[in-house]
């Protein structure tokens, strides 16, 4: 019987965010008889996401004595990968740079996972993090990709295709699992909450990229014309203090709560009513995914890239890209209408259909033996 296959994936950090969330889904539903499964966190140690990790995969951190920084999150995909079959960099930046270095050092093959819409979020890049994202890219023969739009981006950003470009999509972990942290007792309230008022839900990191000044505004425009609810984001970031001070502006402080991370949302998606996201930028959003599992109808700005391919077919409301207007006026007739909230709903859990595992983990087990006989990284 052949041994299992040793693999490592390197995530930057165990926060706000869904790669780590389907990174943790995907290690959950892999075959333990088939692989032996390691995840390197190169970031904080105190996550409550590490509680949902199955005890087949060992949790790896970066060891004490080595130095912080892009160096030693170097030294520890080196220290640990020696003794993995594959290096797989679980997001983009510094965990495909840590494991560009570490597998061209080991001569060990190497896999990389794109999460986003490539092209434009790299324009805003530093000119060494170009360089770098280059150097790994041209240099990683096997690539994944989570939508045909985040694919069709980094060809556009690469000039070409690698010939071992795959485009896989994302695996959702089931509602109800075992491992599910429950909220932490500040945020109980918010909670329950939930359950007595209509509530329009946003879900991600507090930065730019989400969009969540759009949500507020889209928010208040409706309020304004006579809705009644209100608006919970959940997640942390550099933008908290800013959105709190946007909602004093618009006067809807009152209707807004900003509760932080949750390292479980699906208790918090099946009490909304809505989901809306508002994100500038994207790959395949996994909370969409996560919103149909739950049952909760989803409203979504067009961004490159995922929200039209997950929404095709009328899964979802599709509003023009930064048309505030528009997710307003989706907000407003989805809390009119229960019937179409409920016929969204369906249609969200049939297209669930190709993010179940015995569609995703074939394509997976496909590109990680490909991977596997290619040469290591130049």
């Amino acid at each position: 019987m052949t041994a299992p296959r040793r693999l490592l994936f390197v995530l930057p950090d165990l926060g706000d965010g869904g790669a780590p969330r389907v990174t943790v889904a995907l290690l959950a539903a892999m075959d333990p008889a088939r692989y032996q499964l390691s995840l390197l966190n190169l970031g904080a140690r105190n996550s409550a996401l590490a509680a949902l990790l199955p005890p087949q995969v060992r949790l790896l951190h970066r060891p004490r004595w080595m130095p912080g920084g892009l160096i030693g999150a170097r030294w520890a995909t080196l220290w640990f990968g020696r003794d993995h079959d594959l290096l797989i960099a679980g997001v983009e930046m510094r965990a495909t740079f840590c494991v560009h270095w570490a597998a061209r050092l080991l001569r060990k093959p190497a896999l990389a996972w794109v999460h986003i819409a490539f092209a434009p979020w790299a324009a805003g890049f530093a000119p060494r993090h170009r360089r770098r994202s280059r150097a790994a890219y041209d240099a990683i023969p096997s690539v994944v990709f989570v939508s045909d739009g985040a694919r069709a981006s980094m060809r556009q950003w690469r000039g070409c295709e690698a010939p071992h470009w795959r485009t896989i999509p994302n695996l959702l972990r089931a509602a109800g699992d075992p491992h599910a942290v429950p909220p932490a007792p500040a945020q109980q309230r918010w909670l329950h909450r939930l359950d007595t008022r209509p509530t329009v839900i946003g879900i991600g990191k507090l930065d730019h990229r989400k969009g969540f000044d759009r949500l507020l505004q889209a928010a208040a425009n409706a309020l304004a014309l006579g809705a009644d609810f209100d608006v919970v984001i959940l997640g942390d970031g550099p933008l908290m203090a800013a959105l709190q001070s946007q909602a004093q502006c618009l006067n809807i402080a009152d209707r807004v709560a900003l509760p932080g991370h949750v390292a479980d949302p699906l208790p918090w998606l099946r009490a909304a009513q809505l989901y809306v996201l508002s994100s500038r930028l994207e790959g395949l959003p996994t909370t969409i995914l996560e919103a149909f599992a739950c049952a909760t109808p989803v409203i979504a700005n067009d961004c490159a890239s995922g929200p039209a391919e997950l929404l095709a077919d009328g899964a979802g409301v599709l509003v023009p890209e930064g048309d505030i207007d528009a997710m307003a006026a989706a907000i407003m007739q989805l809390l009119a209408s229960p019937e179409r909230r409920r016929a969204l709903a369906q249609r969200g859990l049939q297209a669930l259909k190709r993010h179940r595992p015995e569609h995703v983990l074939p394509q997976w087990d496909e590109i990680i033996d490909i991977a596997c006989r290619q040469p290591p990284p130049r």
